[in-house]
């Protein structure tokens, strides 16, 4: 007889999380899609910024050395990618004269 009410107990609380289970996921309500924002357009890096027509090493060193990278790769410069951001900028200013 102790068998048979711990089979039942048993058998009731599997029930009970089955049924939980069943319920919480038929009425729950679905979350909406996260709205994403558009992004940023970068500026392309500006060196010359008082457009005189010459690009002074100050001028290049405002600029990060990603910027200074992108700049070079606009004006078609070759130069060190693996350097340091002083030797970029020795080169691109070199290369701009």
């Amino acid at each position: 007889m102790e068998y048979a009410i711990a089979i039942v107990v048993l058998l009731v609380v599997v029930y009970a999380y089955l049924n939980r289970d069943s319920e919480t996921s038929t009425t729950s309500t679905p979350t909406p899609a996260p709205v994403s924002k558009p992004k940023a357009v970068k500026k392309a890096p500006v060196a010359d910024k008082n457009n005189n027509g010459i690009t002074s090493k100050a001028e290049l060193k405002t600029l990060t050395k990603v910027q200074l990278l992108e700049l070079a790769d606009k004006k078609s410069l070759k130069v060190k990618r693996s350097g340091s951001k002083a030797a970029v900028i020795n080169e691109i200013h070199s290369q701009l004269k």
